[in-house]
């Protein structure tokens, strides 16, 4: 099968797919099309196909076993669902969009779902070293300069209360770790894109 993305966040060829916290798959080749969309071609075991349905999502996310590569994480929205056909090809999801989804569904409130994945995000930043940290979180902020340039109203001002701030601490804790090594200076274009989140 094969999922669409806007941005593939360095998944490659041999990465797992995991649902449930089991193994059902491996990313058997990643590449851009013609618009520059990341197509990523995933081989299902025959175990699970039936679990692939329409209310299946799939997520990018760093492995929880290797932090320093990625996987994607099927989730599926409810139980059921039509099993998709060999070759079906579906669009990727990311966590926002997977929380708006749920939330409008009334299946989870998109909030909480969100607050749990910033946890995790923040645990796994604190593994890092300072160059991948300053990778990692510039990523995240272009991340969220994307998503809330289409955000409605309660998404922003969610987004101003719980998770701006968690950037910013992470952003100082960066500058503080920079500082000990005389490179303040280097967290300096972090500052300024957090600036234009601010002025969403």
């Amino acid at each position: 099968m094969t999922v669409l993305y806007d941005q593939t966040d360095e998944l490659k060829a041999g990465d797992r797919v995991i649902w449930q916290e089991q193994t059902i798959g491996v990313v058997q080749n990643v590449q851009a099309d013609a618009t520059g969309r990341g197509v990523a071609q995933l081989q299902i075991k025959g175990d699970f196909r039936e679990k692939v349905t329409d209310e299946s999502r799939f997520l990018i996310q760093a492995d929880p076993q290797h932090y320093w590569q990625k996987h994607i994480e099927m989730i599926n929205l409810v139980e059921g669902g039509k099993p998709l056909p060999n070759g079906a090809e579906v669009e990727g999801s990311t966590y926002l969009s997977l929380q708006v989804e749920r939330g409008s569904r009334g299946l989870a409130t998109w909030s909480q779902l969100l607050l749990q994945e910033l946890e995790r995000w923040q645990k796994e930043l604190n593994q890092l070293p300072e160059e991948e940290w300053y990778q990692e979180l510039e990523r995240q902020i272009d991340y969220w300069l994307s998503e809330m340039g289409q955000a409605g109203v309660e998404t922003r001002r969610y987004f101003r209360e719980e998770v701006l701030p968690r950037l910013e601490e992470a952003v100082r804790e960066l500058e503080k770790r920079l500082k000990e090594l005389g490179k303040k200076n280097e967290a300096e274009i972090l500052n300024i894109k957090l600036e234009e989140l601010r002025q969403l």
